[in-house]
């Protein structure tokens, strides 16, 4: 019966190890909108450099009114040709956030505001949602792997003074 009980225990020890430990949800969530939030901060900061390390090396934006960015190199090309517009200034806010229940993929949306001038020098601003999705990456940090932006209704765009 010795055998039995060790066949059983090795058969026991292999389930337990295959068990990984629970997932807090409430921090991973936090820990989600704060990588969100800092991202925002370095994107209305102009902050280039730093918008790239929120960026999966796979990533892909679908950004209004520009072509579909593939990989974190054209993204960062795409925000490069965007801060090369007069007046351009972009921010948001997550109003939502959720992770999934293995704790490695989630998603951020919220309302965004893209400013730039209008011929004359006027800021127009036009607001819209976003919505980003996020997977842990090896080293354990959120990384955005789809982001996508659409404006909202006409109603939403103002013309500053």
């Amino acid at each position: 019966m010795k055998l039995g009980h060790a066949v059983l225990g090795l058969a026991m020890g292999a389930t337990l190890a295959g068990c990984s430990a629970r997932v807090d949800l409430g921090e991973e969530r936090a820990s989600l909108l704060s990588a969100d939030s800092a991202w925002a901060a370095a994107a209305a900061a102009g902050d280039i450099e730093r918008l790239g390390t929120f960026w999966a090396e796979e990533a892909v934006n679908y950004f209004p009114n520009a072509p579909v960015a593939s990989g974190r190199d054209a993204i960062l090309k795409l925000v490069e040709r965007n801060r090369s517009i007069p007046g351009f200034s972009v921010r948001w806010e997550a109003s939502d956030a959720r992770v999934s229940e293995g704790g490695d993929l989630g998603f951020t949306s919220g309302p965004f505001q893209v400013t730039v001038s209008s011929p004359e020098g006027t800021p127009v601003t036009r607001s819209g949602h976003y919505v980003a999705i996020w997977q842990k990456s090896a080293a354990g940090r959120w990384e955005c792997i789809v982001e996508s932006s659409i404006f909202g209704p006409a109603a939403q765009e103002t013309r500053g003074s």
